[in-house]
């Protein structure tokens, strides 16, 4: 794109945004070093950065939350698809309006039917009201908690299921939870709930997690500068978290948080970073969904049978390979251990129906012939469950008999040493062994580890496997070469 066509796109794209006026947000434009729009309400401010190139401009797009100061959507882009940066900039909007219900402090009340809150409920309710305070209160039974719990913030159990908070502690580990004191609940002291609840927030003990292991650990040091892109998806949000790697030291990272996924933010990423930073050899994108012949499906974004490989390619002139998450976790875990060459790596995020696998067999990458290898969605259709797995899923003595049932599946055709698991619902490995041995004998039963992350292991897993693309490459030429001679 010639400089006045990127002058011209520029301003049209600028005026459009600024032509939006609503009651329920205020937009304005400012010019200092840069060009740049606010979107502002009360409760975020979205920014949409102007910063023209020569030949093309980079649009930056931002929301932050004013009450927790938390950066809630955040990517950047080449400007040139009039289309698609619109609808970029009508989905930061929604995020900035979505923050206006994320301002009050969610706390829930739980007991084992749901009853015996009501009557406090309501009480809760009025004083939050007559006081103006910032609380907003909803109450559950025990058997949907593990439903709602990941919208609040504070979750608190009635005295009469206080034997699980253990377990509901380790399950919303990122959530604040505490067993009411049978004085304030017994009593409906309304007063006294209050100020427990504003002590409990004050208090806020969050559960230190094992850190990873770093990739610098692996031997990278002869190899070319690489770009990986790991697309996690989460409870609220979808991040893209990705780095560039020169021999095998990080040298750069960055982070686009959206709502929603499309294969256009992976082309918005890598234009971005191929103008920034030249030389980029190799491209791993580790992503939900299956990839078959350079196909990929991911039914949730609502993606079938797209030829990304070939659409990449012809873009970008270079391979990028794109890996399964649960794949490259796979590969990723076992790099940074020296132990074990055989074991499946279970990936299984809060509210997804099903789990992926990804299994290394003899040190290698077992994807089978169409790598549709883990994609325990098959399994999941044909398995026998005591009850409907939707409502299974709900809790985690459900999803300890669905869990099982894809461990000794996988026991039996893989016969892993170790099986590393990634399931929040999943708490207690005793009792999922306990669950497997009713099938398995005791001693078949592979060794379960448990981790409360997976983003190292897929940054490792692409770096792995772009290696191993780099060596076939080079193969290939001094076969050619031999031919040749």
């Amino acid at each position: 794109m010639d400089d006045e066509k990127s002058v011209a796109l520029l301003k049209e794209y600028r005026e459009w945004c600024l032509s939006h006026r609503s009651s329920e947000y205020e937009i304005s434009f400012y010019k200092d070093k840069y060009e740049h729009i606010s979107v502002s309400t009360d409760y975020a401010e979205g920014t949409v950065a102007f910063y023209p190139l020569e030949n093309f401009n980079i649009v930056e797009m931002s929301v932050v939350n004013k009450i927790t100061t938390d950066a809630v959507f955040y990517l950047h882009f080449e400007l040139k698809d009039m289309n698609h940066a619109k609808g970029l900039f009508e989905e930061m909007v929604s995020v900035v309006l979505k923050q206006k219900t994320s301002t009050v402090t969610k706390v829930l009340l739980c007991c084992s039917s749901g009853i015996t809150t009501h009557y406090f409920l309501e009480k809760l309710k009025s004083a939050s009201n007559l006081l103006n305070l910032d609380f907003e209160f909803s109450a559950v039974s025990y058997n949907n908690l593990y439903v709602k719990g990941y919208d609040n913030d504070v979750i608190l159990l009635a005295p009469q299921i206080g034997f699980d908070y253990d377990k509901v502690k380790e399950i919303l580990s990122n959530k604040i939870v505490r067993v009411i004191p049978t004085s304030i609940f017994g009593s409906y002291d309304v007063s006294g709930f209050l100020r427990f609840v504003r002590s409990t927030i004050d208090e806020n003990e969050r559960q230190i997690k094992e850190k990873m292991l770093p990739a610098e650990r692996m031997e990278f040091k002869h190899t070319p500068r690489m770009l990986i892109i790991s697309i996690i998806v989460e409870y609220a949000a979808i991040r893209f978290v990705y780095r560039i790697y020169d021999a095998g030291t990080v040298t750069h990272q960055d982070e686009v948080i959206k709502s929603k996924f499309e294969i256009l933010d992976l082309e918005d990423m890598l234009d971005f970073e191929f103008a920034r930073f030249p030389g980029i050899e190799m491209v791993c994108i580790n992503s939900p969904g299956v990839f078959v012949n350079g196909h990929m499906t991911f039914r949730s974004a609502g993606i079938f049978d797209v030829d990304v490989a070939t659409r990449f390619r012809e873009k970008y002139g270079i391979r990028i390979l794109f890996v399964n998450d649960a794949n490259a976790m796979a590969l990723g875990y076992y790099g940074l251990q020296k132990k074990t060459r055989n074991l499946s790596f279970y990936f299984h995020p809060h509210a997804a129906r099903t789990a992926g696998v990804g299994n290394v067999i003899n040190g290698s990458l077992y994807t089978g012939q169409c790598n549709l290898a883990g994609e325990m969605q098959y399994i999941h259709r044909i398995t026998l469950y005591s009850a409907d797995p939707d409502e299974l899923l709900k809790t985690p003595e459900g999803t300890l008999e669905i869990v099982a049932k894809y461990l000794i599946s996988l026991t039996a055709t893989f016969d892993p040493e170790v099986i590393v698991i990634y399931c929040d619902m999943v708490y207690d490995l005793a009792m999922l062994r306990e669950e497997i041995a009713k099938v398995v004998q005791e001693e078949y039963i592979p060794k379960l580890i448990k981790v409360d992350d997976v983003i190292e292991y897929m940054f490792v897993g692409g770096m792995m496997l772009c290696v191993q693309e780099l060596s076939r490459q080079r193969m290939k030429h001094v076969k050619a070469d031999i031919l040749n001679v």
